[in-house]
């Protein structure tokens, strides 16, 4: 597992540095405008490398190269929810960072703003691989992304009507409301969603012809 989490992580940072460059923009500029859209959209890159790995995979063959090497096919498809997840963290922590440093300028930190994040941002972030992923494993890359387009598109229309809300005082109160109503359900919906969607991809996986 570790040679392949080594292999996707170099493919990563060969293919998919803009990504990684937008991600800390974003992190910056959510420093001086506080809306979801700074917020989210890191996360929302974050979550999608998996698939971009996946189409680079295919087009080198490595589906069929890796035959050779003793990786079961359950192994190849942990590999890139771990690789979702890894980015997943980095892109949180640099929204984090981004939010806290606006907080601390402003003289407005809340430890229970910061922590709705916390909640909130991984269950939006795991969305997005457990909903493309098994339909990209199934149909590969190319059919796969049309799952993946109506998934973007989705988040950005999500992302658009909750950009309305553009003070920080309005968004802290959103943040605290959701923390005792609705993160808990979220995030719990969230984690079965991802076990789920990775059971399924490795069904899905083992069945295909390659």
């Amino acid at each position: 597992m570790k040679g392949l989490l080594l292999k996707d992580f170099y493919m990563a940072m060969k293919y998919c540095r803009a990504y990684v460059v937008i991600a800390v923009v974003f992190s910056l500029l959510s420093i001086w405008g506080n809306t979801s859209f700074l917020l989210a959209y890191p996360v929302l890159l974050a979550s999608v490398i998996p698939v971009n790995l996946i189409s680079y995979d295919e087009k080198s063959r490595w589906s069929s190269y890796s035959g050779v090497f003793p990786y079961s096919r359950q192994r190849l498809v942990s590999v890139k929810y771990l690789m979702a997840l890894i980015f997943l963290a980095f892109a949180i922590v640099l929204v984090l960072i981004g939010q806290i440093a606006r907080m601390l300028l402003n003289n407005t930190f809340d430890v229970n703003v910061v922590l709705s994040l916390v909640a909130l941002l991984p269950a939006m972030g795991i969305l997005a691989p457990s909903l493309m992923l098994p339909a990209i494993f199934k149909f590969g890359a190319e059919k796969g992304r049309i799952v993946f387009y109506v998934i973007i598109c989705g988040f950005c229309a999500a992302f658009g009507v909750l950009g309305a809300i553009g003070e920080e005082a309005d968004l802290a109160n959103l943040m605290i409301s959701m923390q005792s109503r609705l993160i808990p359900v979220i995030t719990s919906v969230s984690v079965v969603l991802l076990a789920a969607s990775w059971l399924l991809s490795i069904k899905v996986y083992k069945k295909k012809e390659i």
